[in-house]
């Protein structure tokens, strides 16, 4: 899994992931308006923090890209908002710090 696609507007987040990323050889792609998301693109790891996710904003996504997987994080787990991002069609939904900490065996487990 080489190509992946991120959407955040934390910069920090972004820095820490992309870092981890590159260095585990990675191809990254930073998009900023979900209406620009390539094709052929095998994951999308999404911020759903932000103002601008919702869950039928994740049923749009894969209704126009249905191959793609979706990687949900979050500062903390909210359980109600949890489950309707797993019902829209995220595969998962990590913390950002779990995200970060273990990028290398979620990319292997999600080969």
């Amino acid at each position: 899994m080489n190509n992946i696609l991120v959407f955040t507007n934390d910069l920090e987040f972004g820095t820490t992931l992309s870092e981890k990323l590159l260095h585990a050889n990675k191809k990254i792609i930073f998009i900023d308006n979900l209406d620009d998301l390539i094709d052929n693109k095998e994951l999308f790891i999404i911020d759903l923090d932000d103002d601008e996710i919702k869950p039928k904003r994740i049923v749009k996504i894969l209704e126009k890209h249905s191959a793609i997987r979706i990687i949900g994080v979050m500062n903390e787990i909210k359980k109600s908002l949890w489950e309707d991002y797993r019902e829209a069609g995220c595969e998962i939904i990590y913390l950002r710090s779990s995200l970060i900490k273990n990028i290398d065996s979620i990319l292997s487990k999600n080969n």
